[in-house]
């Protein structure tokens, strides 16, 4: 090769490197500036998350991992005297949302609202619980879900942001209209009560509203458990880390046959307002407590129906009501036995005096009736038979109305019993001083007489005429039950303030009553063999008879009264009923009595050993009535 050519290729060697680390440098140059745009963007998404919403991101992370959640308990059964369950606890399909959780609740809502009904009144509830309580604590959505419903909701879990299904409990009564206003019902916790117990925050949890399940509320609630969880972000479940049971609620056991409860409200239930109270004299359980119009528990109790509820709340004859503790009525006549009682023991009447009844009795310029004209000298025997007022008028006056005040009283008149029933009322048993500091004014004799013969400001309950009953059959100071103490021995009650010569002396004039001739209850005798019953009759105004036309028809019609104990000569049985505006007690509440008590006669629930729950709740400590009415 010659020099030239030699000289040629040194110079062009050079140049192409040259070429090549430049067009190199351009492509690092690149691949650089990609580098750096990724880097970039990561770093600001590292800063997004670690500066820009580190406290969002801190508080799930810390704070939503874990969740405790209490478990409510399962309440506690009641059943009646010989077994029969009256209420418990059954399974409770249901859909709550945690607002902490969902991304937008209305959001959630409406994804629920494609598999269960979301009203507009639940969707506002909802809402409104959110704003109003932790965003952690579950609100309930919709409850007593279908099988289907709760399988389609727990697949679509995952999509639904902060909504959690679970099983539960509600409340479900057997014999629920015969039992309806002594066993009572439950109902959610109102605002006022949310911080009375954490359990009563729990989602749908319900507390007693009447009757047994308020008066041992808490002994039939429980105690509450607890689950720890942890969940994700969504407030999906990851797993259980660990759990505290929960306690259930005791079993309370009732003094009440249930048959004899159907078979009682049966024969009552054809009037349109009554009730009746039958009491074991011996041991002071209460066996039938029966009141009508009654209604269905189950009906209230869970998912009411709006409409169905206003239609009980708002019916003029009231038939939430107990009348058997909360019907306040003149007892009329059946107060006579009070009357004789109070006389003889202030020493006004005796056995052998008789007086002169000619039908009308005076008091200065007032006169009071009798409800018929018994002619020439009568007896306290003949007068409880008769039931003539007159007499009774004599014998109110003679004593006065303190004395015959005392007396009520120490027949278990004008006051409430701790036996374990709430919303009892006291009654009235008037004295002067009660009109004085109540009335503003004195006490006038005519007031004595017309209270003598159980009207004018005197008040009873049937209940409170079933414990007169029980102590005048007995001489004791029985007391009502309610719930099963569950010791097979009971002491015996104390002995009222009374001579038994004069409870003995009324005693036969109850007797005389039903199984004498001339008795105001003679058709209502009992068809038993060698079976007597023992009763007074009574029969009170509800507007006096000058103006019986303001209250035309059924409403200004007398209520009809009856009280009876049975056997006659070895008491163990007592009984009170009220008709309301049912005319004569002879003829509306006797009857009734009569073949009630020849069913518990036949059945004699005292001669059959009772039911006896492991788990029970005892009576109250004190069975001591309250303060008396003054």
């Amino acid at each position: 090769m010659s020099k030239k050519a030699l000289d040629y290729g040194a110079k062009k060697k050079p140049d192409y490197a040259r070429r090549l680390s430049h067009r190199f440098s351009r492509r690092a140059l690149l691949v650089g500036a990609g580098q750096a745009g990724l880097f970039g963007l990561l770093g600001w998404r590292l800063h997004q998350l670690q500066i820009l919403d580190s406290s969002d991101y801190r508080l799930l992370s810390d704070k939503n991992r874990m969740t405790m959640q209490l478990v409510a308990p399962s309440r506690g059964a009641i059943y009646d005297r010989f077994g029969a369950l009256i209420a418990e606890d059954r399974e409770n399909l249901r859909v709550l949302v945690l607002p902490a959780f969902c991304q937008s609740l209305p959001k959630t809502l409406d994804a629920l609202s494609t598999v269960v009904p979301v009203s507009a009144a639940t969707r506002d509830r909802v809402m409104r619980a959110a704003r109003r309580q932790s965003g952690y604590y579950p609100v309930l959505v919709a409850e007593a879900l279908t099988w289907r419903q709760f399988a389609l909701l727990n697949v679509l879990a995952p999509q639904i942001p902060g909504m959690r299904t679970d099983r539960s409990a509600y409340r479900h009564y057997n014999h629920a209209r015969a039992m309806a206003h002594v066993v009572g019902y439950v109902a959610m916790a109102g605002k006022a009560e949310v911080n009375e117990d954490p359990v009563m925050r729990l989602p749908g949890f319900r507390a007693g509203r009447t009757g047994i399940e308020k008066s041992f509320d808490r002994d039939l609630r429980g105690s509450p458990g607890s689950t720890k969880f942890e969940v994700d972000v969504r407030g999906r479940v990851v797993r259980e880390l660990g759990s505290r049971p929960s306690t259930k609620g005791k079993d309370v056991v009732l003094t009440i046959d249930h048959h004899l409860q159907t078979v009682a409200l049966d024969r009552i239930k054809d009037q349109r307002v009554a009730s009746i109270v039958v009491m074991d004299v011996v041991t002071g359980d209460i066996l039938v407590m029966a009141s009508t119009p009654t209604f269905n528990l189950n009906d209230i109790a869970f998912n009411p129906d709006l409409s169905q509820w206003n239609e009980l709340a708002k019916n003029r004859d009231h038939p939430l009501h107990n009348r058997a503790v909360r019907g306040q009525y003149p007892p009329g006549s059946t107060f006579k036995v009070v009357t004789a009682l109070a006389g003889l023991s202030a020493g006004v009447i005796d056995q052998e005096e008789q007086m002169k009844c000619p039908g009308i009795y005076a008091v200065g310029r007032a006169r009071f009736r009798c409800w018929r004209s018994h002619g020439g000298g009568i007896d306290v025997h003949q007068a409880l038979k008769q039931s003539c007022d007159v007499y009774f008028y004599e014998t109110a006056k003679r004593m006065g109305i303190d004395h015959l005040a005392k007396v009520a009283r120490e027949l278990g008149l004008g006051q409430t019993y701790d036996c374990g029933l709430a919303g009892q009322k006291p009654g009235l048993i008037p004295t002067k001083a009660w009109k004085r500091s109540n009335l503003y004014e004195v006490w006038h004799p005519g007031e004595t007489v017309i209270a003598g013969i159980g009207q004018g400001f005197v008040l009873s309950t049937p209940l409170q005429l079933a414990v007169m009953t029980a102590r005048v059959a007995t001489g004791r100071a029985v007391l009502p039950k309610m719930v099963m103490t569950g010791k097979d021995e009971v002491e015996p009650w104390p002995l009222l303030n009374l001579n038994p010569e004069h409870l003995e002396i009324v005693r036969n004039g109850m007797i005389a009553v039903v199984n004498e001739k001339g008795g105001t209850a003679g058709r209502s005798k009992l068809k038993l063999p060698d079976v007597q019953m023992a009763g007074k009759t009574g029969t009170s105004q509800v507007i006096s008879s000058s103006r019986r036309h303001l209250l035309p028809g059924w409403d200004g019609e007398t209520h009809a009264l009856f009280i009876a104990f049975a056997p006659a000569h070895a008491p163990r049985y007592a009984a009170a009923c009220v008709v309301e505006h049912g005319g004569g007690g002879s003829r509306a509440a006797a009857p009734v009595v009569r073949d009630v008590m020849t069913e518990l006669l036949k059945r004699d629930p005292a001669g059959r050993r009772p039911f006896v729950a492991t788990n029970a709740a005892a009576m109250p400590s004190a069975l001591a009535s309250v303060e008396p009415s003054q």
